[in-house]
């Protein structure tokens, strides 16, 4: 084999060897991708429910209020701190539009 056609196959081994490697990181950039979409998909999903769940407690919480315990008594009844049913007794006041979700979700990681 003449010396320029080893240089020529050799280059196109290499040329093949580095499109391989390109692929794989194409490949690996893109699975990398799609998980981070899963997991920031998964912790807005949880930070929904959790939003969901602590307006209910806190209307639940107001309301026992209303039945004529202080906020502090209707807290006890709970196991509760008193700040913890302050701010979920604030949560719950708090609208249910994809905004007041916004905030209530800065207030929930805000107090945590």
């Amino acid at each position: 084999m003449a010396m320029n056609e080893i240089r020529q196959q050799a280059r196109r081994s290499a040329a093949e060897r580095v499109a391989r490697l390109r692929q794989q990181r194409a490949d690996l950039v893109k699975k990398q991708e799609e998980l981070s979409a899963t997991v920031m998909t998964a912790l807005a999903e949880r930070d929904a429910v959790i939003v969901d769940a602590e307006r209910r407690a806190g209307a639940a919480l107001k309301e026992l209020a209303s039945s004529g315990l202080s906020l502090a008594q209707a807290a006890q009844w709970c196991d509760l701190g008193d700040k913890e049913a302050a701010r979920l007794v604030k949560l719950a006041a708090q609208p249910a539009t994809a905004e007041g979700e916004a905030t209530a979700r800065k207030t929930v990681s805000g107090d945590r």
